[in-house]
């Protein structure tokens, strides 16, 4: 990837984002032609620096050529400045990386965003920072979504488009920007979602020794109580009755009506047998007074 030309000295170092150097245009400084504009930027992850930019002759059309940063003599904020035109080299891009847009994670499994943009050194190239956001969209600005600042000494490993950083680097970001989704409740960072502010659930205590001290202080404090008032004897429990033998119903009574209608379809009673002629009566069985009534004495 090297060219075999010397490399130019900056005229002073300084941090640079991405977001920087992208649009800005390249200078010769053999006959002030103009270029091209810088159209992305390339860096070596494993490194962790910028080798490579890529330059457009009209913005947004045409294929780039590639430029080394080590050929860059000025990195000014509104231009770029270069020996002559033949600086761009056909370069082989395999191991280069974008970086924005890679994923990053901890060692232990928490997801802190994606990578929106990054600094390095002017001069070495050297990456010393990588700015981070929930989605890492390069149009999105800060105001919309929040940003963070996390040191590329973090990184751990690097596997594709994902970076490994160390354990506990959430707690070591610095946040840049706060944004309105983050204001209003939406944009939460995302290493924040799962962890919450939940409030702590009630536990049972664990340790014994808490419930063996509370045993003895309440032992001393009603033991005196307990010798006052002794124990009181049970009551005799009254022995349980029988059970009572259920009583039958009274038979219902018959209406009215009903007593009525038995009386009218029962059949009529037979006629009683006449009696007996009556026996003569004996002459002791009258009476001698009847004998003599209306007879003169």
């Amino acid at each position: 990837m090297t060219t075999g030309k010397e490399s130019v000295a900056l005229v002073r170092s300084e941090v640079r984002r991405r977001s920087q150097v992208l649009g800005t245009q390249v200078i010769s400084q053999a006959n002030a032609a103009r270029l091209g504009v810088v159209s992305e930027v390339w860096a070596d992850l494993e490194a962790r620096q910028v080798l490579v930019l890529g330059v457009l002759e009209k913005a947004f059309a045409g294929s780039p050529r590639f430029l080394e940063l080590r050929q860059v003599t000025a990195l000014g904020q509104d231009a770029i400045l270069v020996p002559s035109d033949e600086v761009f080299e056909d370069l082989e891009l395999e191991g280069l990386s974008r970086v924005v847009g890679s994923e990053v994670i901890t060692e232990e499994g928490i997801r802190l965003g994606k990578v929106k943009d990054f600094e390095f050194n002017s001069v070495s190239g050297l990456i010393t920072g990588l700015i981070l956001s929930n989605l890492g969209l390069t149009f999105l600005p800060g105001f919309i979504l929040s940003t963070y600042l996390l040191s590329a000494d973090e990184i751990v490993s690097i596997g594709g488009d994902r970076l490994i950083v160390a354990d506990g680097a959430e707690t070591r970001l610095a946040q840049l920007t706060k944004g309105i989704l983050e204001t209003l409740g939406l944009g939460k960072p995302s290493w924040l979602v799962d962890t919450g502010s939940a409030p702590a659930l009630p536990r049972a205590v664990d340790e014994p020794a808490v419930e063996e001290n509370y045993e003895e202080v309440y032992d001393e404090e009603y033991e005196g109580e307990e010798e006052e008032y002794p124990e009181a004897e049970p009551e005799p429990q009254a022995e349980a009755a029988p059970p009572r033998r259920p009583e039958p119903a009274p038979a219902a009574e018959q209406p009215e009506w009903e007593q009525e209608y038995v009386k009218a379809e029962a059949p009529p009673s037979e006629p009683a047998p006449d009696s007996a002629p009556a026996a003569p009566s004996s002459p002791l069985d009258r009476d001698p007074w009847e004998e003599n009534t209306g007879e003169p004495t």
